[in-house]
């Protein structure tokens, strides 16, 4: 891969990143906003929207080291570190975990029974802005990977 394709590809992920952070900073119910309600009663009523945030702000804190020249294989590893917990994360809740029955006060749905995969469509095809996320996520991911890579070739 060339340099001239390496620097679009890294503004191509940039770009991603800041939307993938956008989503999870500003999302109505797990984001920020959730975090700062929480925090203002005493306790953290489910765990998304910590989780959101942190991983937020890891996104947008990476693209501002890439931006100050410290783009490589360890920003590289680390971004993929952040987005692949979302990206599996979503599909875990939405299963294995029963929308976070494990957590206080949340309550199971009973989608265990289900295909998994059926089961994550199903959520995606409901939830327009999750599905924009993981789309956001999965090509994110795949830049990470390809930069990753290309870095390593060099």
């Amino acid at each position: 891969m060339d340099a001239a394709s390496v620097r679009r590809l890294r503004w191509v992920a940039a770009a991603l990143a800041l939307v993938v952070a956008g989503i999870h900073l500003l999302h109505p119910s797990h984001g920020g906003h959730a975090l700062v309600v929480y925090a203002s009663v005493g306790y953290l009523g489910d765990p998304r929207p910590l989780l959101f945030t942190l991983g937020g702000f890891a996104l947008v804190f990476g693209v501002v080291l890439g931006a100050n020249g410290f783009a490589g294989r360890r920003l590289y590893l680390a971004g993929i570190l952040v987005v692949l917990p979302f990206f599996l994360g979503y599909a875990a809740w939405h299963t294995l975990l029963d929308h976070g029955a494990f957590w206080p006060y949340i309550e199971a749905h009973g989608t265990h029974d289900a295909n998994p995969i059926l089961v994550i469509f199903a959520h995606l095809r409901v939830e327009r802005l999750a599905l924009v996320s993981k789309l956001a996520e999965l090509a994110l991911l795949g830049c990470l990977v390809v930069l990753y890579r290309a870095d390593q070739q060099r």
